[in-house]
């Protein structure tokens, strides 16, 4: 398996995981990939609140089958004054990818998941500071992990 196919798998992931846990939520919510430009564009345009994330680093290190990964998850959320929503959320997603946690990688692009590939590890976690754009705020904490391809 290569190195890409690796990548799509890590991101198929973090997808799945992301999307479980808007389906948790009552209301469920999105969970949206900030590369992912046309959806971003339709949610800064919404009142939706959404989970929101990227990938903001994938290297090998010191080489295949091991690396290193940074991504961000966080919140979105519209006319939360008080950021209680916002935090409530930040709290979710910081539980889901606590320091320790090992996920598995598969490939979920599918329509069923395929064998495990590898797995990353959550290394170290740091909330950043929330941006706002007019009644909405996005808080996304900023995640470093390693990761191993297996075969």
């Amino acid at each position: 398996m290569s190195e890409q196919l690796f990548l799509k798998a890590l991101k198929s992931t973090i997808d799945k995981i992301g999307y479980d846990l808007g389906q948790l939520e009552a209301p469920p919510i999105s969970f949206i990939d900030l590369d992912n430009t046309v959806n971003v564009e339709e949610l800064l345009q919404s009142e939706e609140t959404a989970l929101v994330w990227e990938l903001t680093g994938f290297s090998a290190s010191p080489k295949d089958p091991l690396y290193r990964c940074h991504l961000s998850v966080g919140a979105r959320t519209v006319n939360d004054p008080a950021n209680y929503e916002i935090l409530d959320l930040t709290g979710t997603l910081i539980e889901s990818f606590s320091v320790g946690t090992i996920i598995d990688i598969k490939d979920y692009t599918g329509t069923v998941a395929g064998a495990k590939l590898g797995v990353l590890s959550i290394t170290s976690s740091v909330v950043t500071p929330q941006q706002f754009d007019k009644v909405s705020g996005i808080r996304l904490t900023s995640f470093n992990a390693v990761a191993a391809r297996f075969g």
